[in-house]
C-alpha cells in the first residue's frame, strides 16, 4: 500500500488531539476546597513534559474498528490477565455496544473495561505507526484543570449547564462535545460528567504524586484497581471535579465508564486543530 493511502487510512482512526505544554500545574486539593476527600491532598506543584491528548473520550464510531477488526481476537494487543479474562468471559465487544440507548456514533464508547481500553491503545498505535495510551493521573488532571488548580474545567464556582452531571437531569450519555462551554483552559471537552475515563494509575498511588513510566510493561501487566476521573452523568459536582479520584477494577464495564487517549508526540501530517 502506497504511504499516502496508508496514511490517509491511518487518519480515520486517529481521534482529535490537543497540545498540553510542557510545565508545572497544580495537582489535587487545598485545604480551602470543602468537597475534597484526603486522597486528593496535599496540593503540588508537579511538572510534566508536553504531551498530546484527544479533544473528546473515545467515540463508539472511533471504537468500531476495533470491535469489527482484530481488537478482541489478537493477542498482542492484551496484557496476559486481560486476555485470560477476554477469553473466559468470551468477551468480543463492549457492554451496551448492541443498545440504542448508548451506541451512537458521536456518543462516547461505555462498557469498557480497563484492559478492553488498553487493549485499544495498542491496537490503535499499530493502525497508525504512532503510540497511544491511556493517560496517568497526573496527564489527566492537567488536561482539565490548567495549570492554575481551579476545581471545574471552567473555573471555581460551579454550573450545572456547563456539562452533563446527574443534576443536568438527563439519565445517560450525550454526545461528545456537547457541553462546548464546559471545555477545559486547553479547550480539551468532557472532563467532567458525561462518562468516566480510565487512566493508567494504579489504586494506591499516594500525594504528592511521584512521575513513573505507567505505561511500562511491568506496570500495566499488574492485576490491580486503576483510577478513573472525571465523573459521569450520574454523578454530583463534587464527583466530576478535575482533582476527584475513583477508582475500579479493571474487569468492570459499565455504561458510566470510557476512556481517551494520550501520545508522546503530534501526528505528523495531521492538523490537530
Amino acid at each position: 500500500m502506497a504511504p499516502s493511502r496508508r496514511s490517509s487510512l491511518a487518519f480515520r482512526f486517529i481521534p482529535p488531539l490537543i497540545h498540553i505544554p510542557a510545565g508545572p500545574f497544580l495537582m489535587g486539593s487545598s485545604a480551602a476546597d470543602a468537597l475534597a476527600y484526603s486522597d486528593e491532598k496535599p496540593q503540588h506543584p508537579l511538572t510534566l513534559p508536553d504531551y498530546w491528548i484527544g479533544r473528546t473520550p473515545i467515540t463508539n464510531a472511533q471504537f468500531r474498528p476495533f470491535v469489527e477488526g482484530d481488537g478482541y481476537t489478537n493477542r498482542a494487543y492484551w496484557t496476559d490477565v486481560g486476555w485470560a479474562w477476554r477469553e473466559d468471559k468470551k468477551v468480543n465487544q463492549p457492554d451496551y455496544w448492541a443498545n440504542a440507548e448508548w451506541n451512537g456514533d458521536d456518543y462516547p464508547v461505555v462498557g469498557v473495561s480497563w484492559f478492553e481500553a488498553v487493549a485499544y491503545c495498542r491496537w490503535l498505535s499499530v493502525q497508525t505507526g504512532h503510540e497511544f495510551r491511556l493517560p496517568c493521573e497526573a496527564e489527566w488532571e492537567k488536561a482539565a484543570r490548567g495549570p492554575d488548580g481551579r476545581i471545574w474545567p471552567w473555573g471555581n464556582t460551579w454550573e450545572a449547564g456547563r456539562c452533563n452531571s446527574k443534576d443536568a437531569g438527563i439519565g445517560k450519555t450525550t454526545p461528545v462535545g456537547h457541553y462546548p462551554n464546559g471545555a477545559s483552559p486547553y479547550g480539551i471537552l468532557d472532563m467532567a460528567g458525561n462518562v468516566y475515563e480510565w487512566c493508567a494509575t494504579k489504586l494506591g498511588k499516594g500525594y504528592p504524586y511521584r512521575l513513573e513510566d505507567e505505561w511500562a510493561a511491568a506496570y500495566v501487566e499488574e492485576d490491580t484497581s486503576r483510577r478513573l476521573r472525571g465523573g459521569s452523568f450520574w454523578r454530583e459536582a463534587k464527583y466530576v471535579r478535575g482533582a476527584y479520584r475513583d477508582s475500579s477494577n479493571p474487569r468492570y464495564r459499565s455504561r458510566n465508564d470510557g476512556m481517551r487517549v494520550v501520545s508522546h508526540a503530534p501526528v505528523v501530517g495531521r492538523d490537530e486543530g
